[in-house]
């Protein structure tokens, strides 16, 4: 699987379960952790994901109300 349709494969996971795990992902996707890992850092830096130990879940908005 190429990585653009990996992580459009993260996007639309993150978006209907709101989190993800790097292990259970990588054995699904026949890929290293490292690989999700490298995969999950790119969307974050997007600020399409927020990294959490072990795993990613969608940002969340800092911004406060009015701004």
């Amino acid at each position: 699987m190429k990585k653009m349709d990996r992580q459009n494969l993260l996007m639309q996971r993150i978006g209907a379960e709101g989190a993800l795990e790097i292990a259970p992902l990588a054995k699904e996707l026949d890929v290293s952790e490292e690989t999700v890992r490298r995969d999950l850092k790119e969307l974050e830096r997007r600020g399409q994901v927020q990294r959490k130990h072990g795993g990613a879940t969608a940002p969340t908005d800092r911004t406060p109300e009015g701004y």
